[in-house]
This record gives structure tokens, sequence and C-alpha cells, in this order.
């Protein structure tokens, strides 16, 4: 058997991220990407702490392309788990992004989620949802939570420009899986005063500011010595 020394991990639903008011019970709990370790294996007991998922909050197909070089996407919501209202619309417009860079279409889905760390050498990446798509690949991101309180989203880069993309997310598919360096003890908190301090220090600052590691001296100073 392994023996395994969890690092202490939480994470917070914050609407913030999505520029947005929104019930935080719309959003789907963190969970662990084995329910059970049904087959008995050790090497699948020693990634259980460090592999986890979590379902979409949506329940919308997006068709997304390039036209007379801007990019586009339009979307058809299933209209038998979310409602068809201006809230609902308004949602999407705000967490579905559309780019182009150096000629690559980068669409991605902003999620609330945020993880929360004293382990500084903790970090975490995340690895493509299955969910069904066409021509589109995944781009996984990660980071270091301990010196970042910022969000992760499902960012997907289209293939072939010539073609549209299709990406189907469903309240029952995970919009992203997480991996953990180590494993982890991983719950669901509110966020406290000292975190709310600290997420104001860095919140939306990639919109303001080029080469982050320059300023990320700056936000460290100001960071308590402990969050949990």
């Amino acid at each position: 058997m392994y023996k395994k020394n969890k690092s202490n991990c939480k994470y917070i639903i914050n609407p913030i991220f999505l520029s947005q008011d929104i019930p935080i019970g719309l959003f789907n709990s963190i969970e662990k990407y084995y329910d059970k370790n049904v087959f008995g294996c050790p090497s699948v007991s020693y990634v259980n702490d460090r592999l986890y998922k979590v379902n979409s909050y949506l329940d919308v197909e997006f068709v997304v392309g390039i036209k007379n070089n801007e990019p586009y996407y339009n979307y058809t919501i299933n209209d038998k788990t979310l409602q068809t209202t201006e809230l609902v619309h308004n949602l999407i417009k705000q967490v579905a992004q559309v780019s182009i860079v150096n000629n690559v279409l980068n669409f991605q889905i902003i999620s609330p989620y945020a993880f929360i760390t004293d382990d500084k050498d903790l970090d975490v990446i995340t690895l493509r949802p299955n969910i069904k798509t066409k021509n589109f690949k995944y781009v996984s991101g990660g980071l270091k939570p301990y010196y970042w309180i910022r969000n992760l989203n499902s960012a997907w880069q289209l293939i072939d420009n010539n073609d549209i993309g299709i990406l189907n997310f469903t309240l029952d598919s995970p919009m992203l899986n997480f991996v953990f360096n180590k494993s982890v003890d991983l719950k669901y908190i509110e966020p406290n005063d000292k975190i709310i301090k600290y997420l104001n220090q860095n919140k939306f600052i990639i919109g303001y500011r080029k080469n982050i590691n320059k300023v990320l001296p700056t936000v460290l100073s100001r960071r308590p010595k402990k969050l949990l």
C-alpha cells in the first residue's frame, strides 16, 4: 500500500470571476474522478486523491468559427434543463469568450472555482474533459494556488480555421478535470476575510498587465502567512 501525506487544499466558488451576481447553488461541487476504487488496485488508490472533476453548470451546445477574419460563436440552450430567460443569455455571454491570437482561435468557458492552500509546493493543472466535440483540442492550464487565488477555465483551440468547431457542455459531464502534483484533502469552504482580501490583490489583473511575473512579488508581499 502507498502511504500518502495529504496536502491541505480547499476550494471556493466565487461568481465574481464571472462578472455577474449568480446563485452559487447553480455550480456543482468538485468531486474525485473515481468515486470508489472498485478495482481494489493500489495504483488507482495512489492517484485517487490527486484527480478531480467538476461537472458543467451550462447545458449548451456551442458552434464556433471564423467569418471575415473575425471569431464568432452561436449557441443552443437545452431548454429541458435551463431557462431561456435573459438571465441565462446574459450568463452565457459573460462566460463564453472567443479570440484569435497569432491566427489561433481560442474559446473558453469561465469557471468560478479557485483553490486555496498554504502549501507552497502544491500545483494543479487541468486536463481535457470527456465531452462531445468537433474540430477542437483542449488547452491545459495550471498554477501554484499558494501564490494566486484565481480560477482555471475550460479552454479550447480550434484545429482547422476553415471549419466550424462544436462543443457540447452538459450538466452531467465534466467541464474541467484537475490533477494535483500530490494527494490533497480537498473540500469546499466559504471564503474568509483573509481570502477575500488576498483575492482582491490579483482578481482580473491579467486584464491590466502583461508579464504578470513582475507583479507577483508585490502581490505575494501582501499575502497573510496563513489563509486556511
